[in-house]
């Protein structure tokens, strides 16, 4: 898996002004009962206040700075992504080998694509930002839409992959 010191997956939280916090009623700022209310495990952000007992998920800070949106860590511009494995059987923890590449080159929204002028290039299947990689099959997000492309796990980070069988 490819990232960056800024393209990190990062735990986001809902707004404590939502129905994820399950800490109402919100109390007046000011108060006795505002300061007790921020000890339950509120933050102050920007636009408000986080209710760290209601999780968002994994999200891509850079990816969602740049965006203005939260942007989920599976689809982080920064990481590597895979075309969608055909699923026959259950996952498995075992190597499969797939081609990677970034959202980009994946949505054949690459420069190499294209021609100078801007025309597509007829029957150009890849680019040379693809490669092959070895992934787990179980830990790779399988796709939850026939238009996404799934994240990556290396199969050297596969944290269930069998120990390797020392020499005799």
């Amino acid at each position: 898996m490819t990232t960056t010191p800024d393209h990190q997956p990062e735990q986001f939280y809902w707004d404590a002004e939502t129905e994820h916090c399950p800490h109402k009623p919100i109390p007046q700022r000011g108060t006795d009962a505002w300061d007790e209310w921020m000890t339950l495990g509120h933050q102050p952000y920007d636009d408000g206040v986080l209710c760290l007992s209601a999780p968002a998920g994994l999200g891509c800070p850079a990816c969602t700075a740049e965006h203005g949106d939260i942007v989920p860590w599976a689809l982080c511009d920064n990481r590597d992504h895979a075309r969608p494995l055909p699923r026959t059987t259950a996952p498995q923890h075992r190597p499969v080998t797939v081609d990677v590449a970034g959202l980009e080159c994946l949505e054949r929204e690459c420069e190499e694509f294209f021609t100078d002028d801007g025309d597509e290039i007829p029957g150009k299947e890849t680019c040379s930002h693809f490669r092959q990689l070895e992934v787990c099959e179980a830990c790779s997000e399988p796709s939850t839409d026939a238009g996404e492309f799934p994240a990556v796990v290396a199969w050297s980070d596969c944290p269930h992959k069998p120990a390797p069988v020392p020499a005799s």
